[in-house]
């Protein structure tokens, strides 16, 4: 019964993403990188870089593929808690050679989708700043790696921004 109602929040939240909403607010719980599909295959499409990652998620805990369109190279991959929080990762897909991705990864919501009725009370509280303490980040790396083992190539990462509640914040920048 619980997982039915996280489920059912989940679409919900994953649409709505009221904790994305506002600037000053999610600056505290987002992150943004850029991935760049390189060594040893320099030959990787755009495809299948899509496809490495959204094979990634769907083989990690507490990751769902939510939704992949070939037609813009967009993914969007939410990822849980273990109490439900949902944060959500979004990816747009170059076009180029090698692949280049920008990541941006960020929390939905200030509750988590254990609570009855979260969606609506993530609105009502969308101005709330809170932190995600480096989950975002944990998430990406963790993607990342698991791309890596699939596609047998290397990633490179440039972090773009860092969220302001993590607390690799202060250590140098890739």
């Amino acid at each position: 019964m619980l997982e039915y109602l996280v489920s059912l929040q989940g679409y919900i939240q994953s649409f709505l993403r009221p904790g994305t909403w506002l600037s000053f607010a999610k600056k505290y719980h987002s992150e943004e990188a850029e991935w760049t599909f390189s060594q040893p295959k320099s030959t990787i499409t755009t495809n299948e870089a899509m496809n490495a990652v959204w094979s990634a998620a769907q083989t990690l805990d507490y990751f769902v593929a939510r939704t992949k369109n070939d037609s813009n190279d967009t993914m969007v991959i939410d990822t849980f808690t273990k109490a439900k929080w949902m944060d959500q990762i979004i990816f747009k897909f170059g076009s180029g050679t090698p692949v280049v991705v920008h990541v941006e990864a960020s929390s939905t919501g200030v509750f988590p989708l254990i609570i009855p009725f979260a969606p609506i009370l993530n609105i009502f509280f969308a101005f709330v700043p809170f932190k995600d303490w480096g989950k975002n980040y944990s998430a990406m790396e963790k993607l990342r790696k698991e791309t890596e083992k699939i596609m047998d190539s290397s990633i490179e990462t440039k972090t773009i921004r860092r969220s302001l509640g993590n607390p690799r914040r202060k250590e140098k920048k890739q």
